[in-house]
């Protein structure tokens, strides 16, 4: 039900972008759309600014639109499930983008993740946005101002065929932490998933239409039977998608990773840890 809400909030943001001007493809980078978009997504909070909290990471301006690096560093991540402190939900939004949020994660209890880099799709210069929630309810934010342009309407660098089995294929690696952490519970690890990612405003260069948006909209990372993360996606993440993070090792030998894209195909994978890394 939770991730139903979820859904359905991308779709009600999507649809304010198409009946409010400001938020549609035509918005100027100089308009200031982040009080409208805070209003629609986070009507009953208050959002504190505290880079203690969240801190978004950004290039000030992008050598590829669409794929522009992010990293979100949550510094007061917790593993005792009943902290009021501790971080439930973040939300990354593109305020220029046409449809501005980007994604949206849901942390497990004893996940304790404290950093997560991706890569998204920057239609122009715009402020980029990181709320997060935790599970006494306070809600806090970071910004970031990216120069880019054309980011959503950048054609695939694979052109992967709709029926390419490769679709959907995941790999996970384990990694060194990087950064030198007092607890040995603390490990690394990227989540890579092969999709094109469109976003409907890619033209095919050979017919000169449209393709059609297709991308994975649901991703869900377990270490065992415990959450590390979920993952409601939308346009503005990167084809390829890639997730790099951190979390508390709960010593289970699995991480299970689960996806689906817009068309309804489902993808998964399990890939068995590592213990010495």
């Amino acid at each position: 039900m939770r991730a139903m809400r979820l859904l359905a909030l991308l779709g009600i943001v999507a649809a304010a972008s198409l009946a409010w001007p400001a938020f549609g493809p035509a918005a100027r980078a100089d308009q200031d759309l982040w009080p409208g978009l805070a209003q629609v997504l986070f009507p009953n909070g208050k959002l504190v600014e505290d880079g203690t909290i969240i801190k978004l990471g950004t290039p000030l301006s992008a050598e590829d639109a669409a794929l522009v690096p992010i990293t979100l560093h949550m510094e007061s991540a917790t593993d005792s499930p009943n902290d009021p402190n501790r971080i439930t939900k973040l939300t990354v939004v593109i305020d220029n983008n046409p449809s501005p949020v980007a994604a949206v994660f849901e942390f497990g209890p004893k996940a304790a993740v404290t950093s997560i880099e991706t890569r998204v799709r920057v239609n122009q210069a715009t402020n980029i946005h990181a709320v997060a929630e935790t599970a006494g309810g306070k809600l806090y934010v970071s910004a970031s101002y990216v120069e880019a342009a054309g980011g959503c309407s950048a054609p695939s660098a694979t052109n992967l065929d709709p029926n390419d089995p490769e679709i959907g294929a995941i790999k996970v690696r384990q990694l060194p932490p990087e950064y030198v952490s007092s607890d040995p519970r603390r490990k690394e690890a990227v989540v890579m998933i092969k999709h094109p990612n469109n976003s409907g405003m890619q033209m095919d260069p050979t017919t000169h239409l449209y393709i059609p948006a297709r991308y994975v909209d649901s991703l869900r990372i377990m270490q065992g039977d415990d959450l590390l993360f979920s993952v409601t996606g939308g346009i503005s993440i990167s084809e390829d998608p890639n997730f790099r993070f951190d979390y508390l090792s709960n010593g289970t030998s699995v991480m299970h990773v689960a996806a689906s894209d817009t068309t309804g195909k489902k993808f998964a994978k399990d890939w068995t840890l590592n213990p010495a890394i």
